[in-house]
């Protein structure tokens, strides 16, 4: 373990500013810091997002696929809620929070837009590397639907669970 100069507090300060700047650069489509926030090698970084492909990218396919996704949207927005840090060794960070993002898709071959929303729980996974936090593992999911009917149980039917 190597000793750090900063104190744990700092750490998770840095972290949290690790986690807007991440949305900042994606917000101002400052796609190269963007892409140095994440840990280059394709064997220690990885990810999984909420919207296709659905599968797990490594470094390239996710420095390219936000690149193409932040480049269709324009006005792009975040609001981060519920953000925690934790810090299991003053080497690794793990932020998880809740994020909402919003701005309009823009189809550039039809000349239209449409809103583009979603609300997602989100965990970031820093490594602390030459003296700041970067991202080896990313998860984004969205919030499952909440169930309006109660489960089936076998032979009967369907209720609404509220009254």
């Amino acid at each position: 373990m190597v000793a750090h100069k900063w104190t744990e507090g700092q750490l998770k300060q840095q972290a949290k500013n690790a986690v807007y700047r991440h949305f900042d650069a994606a917000k101002t489509r400052d796609f190269g810091p963007l892409a140095t926030m994440h840990h280059g090698a394709d064997d220690l970084f990885s990810k999984f997002d909420y919207s296709a492909p659905f599968k797990k990218q490594d470094y390239s396919q996710a420095v390219m696929h936000e690149e193409v996704a932040y480049s269709n949207i324009t006005d792009f927005n975040y609001k981060i809620d519920d953000l925690r840090i934790d810090l299991p060794t003053p080497e690794v960070a793990i932020a998880t929070f809740h994020l909402e993002t919003g701005g309009l898709f823009v189809n550039d071959y039809r000349f239209e837009g449409s809103p583009a929303r979603s609300s997602l729980r989100a965990t970031m996974v820093f490594l602390w590397k030459d003296d700041h936090w970067m991202i080896i593992h990313e998860h984004f999911s969205s919030f499952p639907d909440e169930p309006t009917k109660a489960p089936a149980k076998h032979g009967s039917t369907l209720k609404s669970a509220r009254p």
